[in-house]
Order: C-alpha cells, then structure tokens, then sequence
C-alpha cells in the first residue's frame, strides 16, 4: 500500500473509531464504591490490555500503530518531545524518531512483557531528546539544564527532594497532563510488577513496597500536572484509537478526577461515575455476567465468597439461589452492608459430577431485581487442571500438568498417565508413564512437536480424574543475542570504542536478520563502514556496535532492534556516557574470568593481561556489576595503548573483604610496554574504605598502563575498578585539593547540582558547600 494510501486509511479508521458510538462509563462500573487501594486494584484487574502490538517498525508492530493513534490531520507525526515536522513511512520507523517508553523499560530489567509493548506507555519521540531524557524520572528542572530544544527539558532537579537534585526532564506545559495521566495509568496497570522495579532512577519514581506504586514526590507533582494540563480532544482520541487497537483503556482520561480518589485530595471517599446518582444499584456481582466456579471435585465440596456492594438501597438487599447444584442460606443485607461491601457464602450442594447452572437473585425496595448466572463443573474425581507452561523450542519440550488437591491418607500417591492416542482412539502411553507421586503436579518432558497429549489422574481409592488434552505446538526458534543492556563511553564530537554482538539462531533456516538502530549509534560488520541498518544472514551473526557520537556531555539512551521474520524480535537496550574526562572508561563489566592464572581478558575498553587477579561480581567493593579482584603479587596490565595520551588517570580501590596490608603501585608505558613510569607507589588502604583516586600524568601519544600489587602472602587481595583516563590537553586534570566538611549535615556540589561529598578529591571549580541554612561558594 502506497504510504499516503495507507495513512488516509489510518486517518479514517480514527475517524470511524471516534464516531462510532458515544462512550460509556459502564465499564467503570465495578469499580464504584472504592477509594484508595482498593480502587487501584480493581482498576488494575479491570484495564489490562487484551493484546499487545509488537515492538517496532512494520505490520502489527509499534509504528503501525503510531500511524492510527498520533497521526496529525496533516499526516505528520505527533511529537511531544520536539517541534520538528516529520512524514510517517507507512508502517516503519520514522527516521530520526524513537519508540519512547514513558516508564523507562530499563526500570523493570527489558523483560519484553505488556508494559513494555503497551501503547499508552510508548509515544513516538524526537531521537536527540529521547536520547537526552535517557532513563531519568520525570520532574520540575529548577537546576542546570543540559538539554532543552524548547518542548523538552533536561537537567537538576529538586522534585525527589530539597536536600538532593537529581537528574530529571520536563516536559512542556502542554504535555504535562497526557504523561501524569500515562504515569497513573502505568502504576494502576503494572502495579504487580511489585519484584521487578530496580535501577537507581526506576526507584526514584516507584516504590515497590507501597500500594501507591508511584513515590509521594511523583503523584503529588503527577496530581499537579494534571489539574493544570485537563484532558483534551487530543488526548481523548488516542485513548479511543489505542482501545481500538488494544481493547483496553486509559480510566484517568475518561474520568480524569478518579486519579484524586486513589492519591489525591479525596481519597477518603468513596468513587462514583455519578455521585449525584439516586438510582438502586448493585456494582458487584455483574447482573447478567456469569460467575463461573470452575472444576470442584464432588468429594470435597465447594465454598465460595461472592462480594456485593451498591447503593441507594435503603432496606438492603434480599439474596436467594435459584436452580441446582448451588446452596447459600438466605441472605439478608443492610443498606450500610452494600454501600461497604458484604460477602455472600455459597456452597456446592451437587450430588452427583456434571454442569451445575444456576441463579443468584438480589432484590431490594420495590420493584429492584438484580440476576448473576453461576456455573461450576463437578468432577465426579480428581479435578485435572489445564496444562501449564507448554514449551516447544530446539532445547526444551516440556509442559506442566496439575490437578486439585484431595487430601490423600498418609501413604497414598496419585498416579498419572500420559498418552496419545491412535486413529480409532486408543491410548498409547507415553515414555515411561503412568508414574506415581505425592505432588498435585507433574513435569512431562520431551514431549514431540506438533503432537496432541492427554494425562489423567488417577488415586488408589479409585478417584479418576477428567481426561486434559495438551496439543504441543511446532517448534518455536531460538533467537538470543549476547547482551540485552550495552554501555558505552565517549567524549564529546568522538565516537565511542566499538563493542561486539553476538548472535544464536537455532530451529530455523535460509533466513535473515534486519538489525537497527536509531541516532546517534550505528553498526558495522567490518569496524569500518558504519550505518543505521544491517542485514544478517545465517554466515553473519556477529557485528559490531559503537555511539557515533555527541557534541554534548550527558547521558544518550536509545534501542536496537534484531527482527528475524516470524520470531519475536529482540530488544537492546542502549547507553552512552559522554564525558569529557571518560577519553577511556573501563568498568569489567563485559569481561570474564574465574580464575586467578594469567590470561588475556578483553573488557569495555581495553584487553587486558591478567595475573593473580579475576573478575567477579560477588565483591563487597564494586560499582555497577563487577570489579578486578588482585592477590599480592598480582598485576592487570593494558596489551593495547590508547591513543591521545593521557591527562588525568582515575580508579576505585579498596581492600577486598577484610584484608590488610595489601599496597598498589600504578605505572604507564609510552613504548608498547617495554619500559614503566611510575604513577604512584605504595597506595595504602584502610579496612572498609572504598575510595576513587585521581593522579595527573600529563603525556601525549600512545599509552597502556599496569596496576601491580607488592609481593608477598598471596592471600591477601584488593579491589580495583573503573579506570578512567582523559585525554592529554584536555584541561580536566586531577589537582591536589580537597574539601574536608565532618559535622554533618554537610553536602558539597558542584554548580550543576551534583552531590560530592563531605570529604572528597576534587579538581579546579567551583562549589557550593551546604551546612543546614548556611550556603558557602568556594573555588579553587
């Protein structure tokens, strides 16, 4: 389809969507009479999304749907984070635009799950300010600015606290209100991510200990936004277009107060669609939505609490059972009873395996009268359940069969049988089955694919359960990729050291693989030509990655996408530090070695030789992952040079664990290693003290440097990471200079609020030392 086909047809599917029908707030209608916790929750249970896209360019992917819901009358893309003019490609990726997570996918560790694919959390996005952004919260920049292209900012930030800024980007003021709206929405929607939130700046904005999801300083400021920013026709029709896409919708735009019931200014009542309502009404149980009780085994019964809650019921209500199977005493329940919500008790009285359909009837004052269908399917046995997390990959071959829970007398096992079955119907048992255990599951493994199984249970009382059909699927390929989250450091208008990736493709032939990624990096297959988008074939899986660089400092925060036709595409988180003292930067993170025998180990930046010394991230001393640890008589040394010489040289050590009596001597080369100058010798340390030292050398051309511990007993070891060089003429050289603060509560900044210290090597500038109310400038 021709591109301005196809976005006249995205245009009038938006059209059609948004004039179909007036919208209603029924299904709003559970959640009536809650507040608090309570009404997140059942919000949550209520919007979740029934579908997904998949992520990035093309049919059913990320940017078809972009082309129906942040499509301009124009045709042009809706960008909330530049005033730049840009043309849809159909379906692709726009050019010079990302895929922008409002919550940061980084705060939940990439797992590739419906947070990370839902459209109300992803807004086509500028690429420099999506890259500037990075992973950082949201908030108010009162501090320096890094960034600001006049619709985003980015920079210091004293939302999270008056006594810390953070790094934080604003959006503008005419946006405000669509994001707060989207970070309520992502912390009703996502709030039992509860053990995935991590990364310093995922924390800062959740809390995964409190209902709340979102910290006080985020909801409070989120709250503020959006009773300055109200919903408009905008904002109106991409929570249309998504429901369209989706199934599911934003309940903060359609009822945009409903936010104030659970965070806000009236979270001590209770929420109505319309409070002024003096219409009988009961929200829970649905009438004339079936509540389906499932499998129940015949021998042991079944008890069930039904909530009902409504109100405008002024004598309660009167709850009765009609039909067969069911039994519930008759009920009587006050009005203050269904305004707080009651639970109504209901039992099984069948007396035989089968169907059981019956009625619950509620009936009020008047004339009200209010029916919910029940079901439940008695198995006259072993309740057996469907099977569980089928896999059918190149590996694995697997699925999980589970059944209820019959109390067994001490002694008994349940049997299972796992079969198939032949044209004319008769079993054929699979491997080594029927077995028998004490569990109420079983893991039947190496199954083949493409092949229909059934199990059945059975007990040596004579129980038998229902008969379950598994229908394992034809092999899924393997598609993995050799790191899912890649670091780089750069200096500004200079590219960063290249990084290699890996790829595995098993199950599947004569394919290809389309790899891309956005502004500023770029891929390569020979380390020489560079570009946006590479082709793969199955003799290809491995290329090279790099940050082609910023004029800027700051932190740049983007995506690679792998897509490998009819297999889900995977997702590469990227980040670039440009820093002009970070000329070299190398943190171990990407090096491996368990071992203290000398080997060459290639890490972030450099290739290093290693004797008596490892890498491991089980450390008490590192930062980020990992770290080098070095037994006495050890040494790392550099088997490459760097280029551009060296300025200033920093590092981290400490002693490792609790040894003592451990000292470092630090040395560069300037001729491929053949002869050493000193940087510093003897580096004592004390017990439990991880510190950063800074030492100036001031050389030009080709430089490698060693670290080398005394001789001596072997089992005493340090810690060492992150070594950082600037490169020579860069004026950012270490000074012998420190500012020393004890009482506390000193802080020491520097002018674009970032925290230092109270006891710190520091080099030329100025800072701002903080003492309680008193605030001193100092420079040096």
């Amino acid at each position: 389809m021709k591109k301005s086909a196809f976005l006249q047809l995205c245009m009038f599917l938006v059209v059609a969507t948004l004039c179909a029908q007036p919208l209603s707030l029924d299904y709003l209608r559970t959640v009536q009479g809650l507040n608090k916790g309570q009404l997140k929750t059942a919000l949550h249970d209520l919007v979740q999304p029934r579908l997904v896209l998949s992520y990035g360019g093309g049919s059913n992917r990320t940017w078809s749907g972009f082309a129906v819901t942040d499509v301009m009358p124009d045709g042009s893309v809706r960008d909330r984070y530049s005033d730049i003019r840009r043309e849809f490609d159909g379906q692709n990726a726009v050019t010079g635009m990302n895929i922008e997570h409002i919550w940061a996918n980084s705060w939940w560790g990439h797992t590739m799950n419906n947070a990370y694919c839902d459209l109300f959390n992803l807004y086509p996005a500028d690429g420099s300010a999506n890259g500037r952004k990075s992973n950082n919260p949201i908030g108010v920049v009162d501090g320096a600015t890094s960034f600001d292209n006049g619709v985003t900012k980015v920079g210091k930030s004293s939302s999270y606290s008056t006594d810390q800024l953070i790094t934080a980007w604003e959006p503008a003021d005419e946006w405000k209100g669509d994001f707060a709206r989207t970070y309520f929405y992502m912390a009703t929607t996502y709030q039992h991510m509860t053990n995935e939130w991590q990364t310093t700046e995922g924390l800062l904005t959740v809390d995964p200990t409190s209902w709340t999801t979102m910290r006080p300083w985020v909801y409070e400021l989120m709250l503020e936004w959006a009773a300055a920013d109200p919903v408009d026709d905008i904002e109106r029709n991409r929570n249309e277009a998504i429901y369209g896409i989706q199934g599911n919708r934003n309940p903060y735009v359609d009822i945009p107060e409903l936010a104030d019931y659970v965070w806000g200014s009236r979270n001590e009542e209770v929420f109505y669609v319309d409070p002024t309502s003096t219409a009988p009404e009961v929200f829970v149980p649905v009438h004339d939505v079936s509540l389906d009780f499932g499998l129940q085994a015949l021998s042991l019964g079944m008890s069930r609490q039904v909530m009902v809650r409504g109100r405008n019921l002024p004598t309660g209500l009167t709850a009765t059972i009609e039909g067969n199977g069911f039994a519930m005493a008759d009920a009587d329940l006050t009005a203050q009873e269904v305004i707080a919500g009651a639970p109504l008790t209901i039992t099984s009285s069948a007396t035989a395996g089968g169907v059981y359909d019956a009625m619950l009837i509620l009936r009020g004052e008047g004339n009200y009268e209010q029916r919910t269908p029940l079901r439940m399917t008695v198995i006259d046995g072993v309740p057996a359940y469907p099977a569980r997390d089928i896999t059918s990959t190149v590996n694995s071959r697997s699925f999980l069969a589970t059944w209820m829970d019959m109390h067994l007398p001490e002694g008994e096992k349940y049997i299972i049988d796992v079969y198939t079955k032949d044209s004319e119907g008769e079993r054929k048992s699979f491997g080594t089955y029927p077995v028998e255990l004490t569990d109420t599951f079983c893991f039947v493994r190496n199954p083949a694919a493409s092949t229909t199984y059934y199990y059945e249970v059975r007990t040596s009382q004579g129980l038998v359960s229902n008969e379950v059909q598994v229908d394992i699927p034809a092999i899924t390929p393997i598609f993995t990729a050799s790191s899912s989250d890649m670091l780089f450091t750069a200096v500004p208008e200079k590219p960063s050291l290249p990084q290699n990736m890996k790829l595995n493709v098993l199950g599947i032939s004569g394919y290809s693989i389309v790899v891309s990624c956005p502004d500023p990096y770029e891929v390569s297959l020979d380390g020489e030509t560079w570009s946006h988008e590479l082709t793969l074939n199955s003799s290809q899986l491995e290329f090279q990655i790099r940050f082609a660089g910023a004029p800027y400092e700051g932190v740049y925060a983007s995506e690679m996408t792998l897509l490998l036709p009819d297999v889900r595409e995977l997702i590469v988180s990227l980040t670039a530090s440009v820093d002009a003292t970070k000329a070299f930067f190398e943190s171990f993170e990407l090096g491996n070695k368990g071992g203290y025998a000398e080997a060459a180990v290639t890490c972030n930046a450099a290739t290093w030789v290693m004797n008596r010394a490892l890498i491991s991230g089980s450390e008490v001393f590192h930062n980020d992952g990992r770290s080098v640890r070095m037994q006495i008589g050890g040494s790392i040394t550099m088997q490459d040079d760097k280029v551009g010489g060296c300025d200033s040289l920093w590092f981290y050590a400490g002693l490792y664990n609790k040894d003592t009596g451990v000292k470092l001597n630090v040395s560069y080369s300037l001729d491929g290693g053949m002869t050493w100058t000193p940087v510093a010798q003897d580096i004592a340390f004390n017990s439990g003290e991880w510190k950063r030292y800074g030492y100036e050398i001031k050389r030009d051309g080709l430089i490698r440097l060693k670290f080398a511990t005394q001789d001596g007993n072997q089992n005493k070891r340090i810690n060492l990471d992150d070594i950082q060089m600037s490169d020579f003429g860069t004026n950012v050289a270490v000074q012998d200079f420190e500012l020393s603060l004890d009482a506390e509560p000193t802080a020491v900044y520097t002018l674009d609020g970032r925290y230092v210290g109270t006891s710190v090597p520091a080099r030329s500038g100025i800072y701002v030392v903080r003492k309680g109310d008193k605030v001193w400038k100092l420079k040096h």
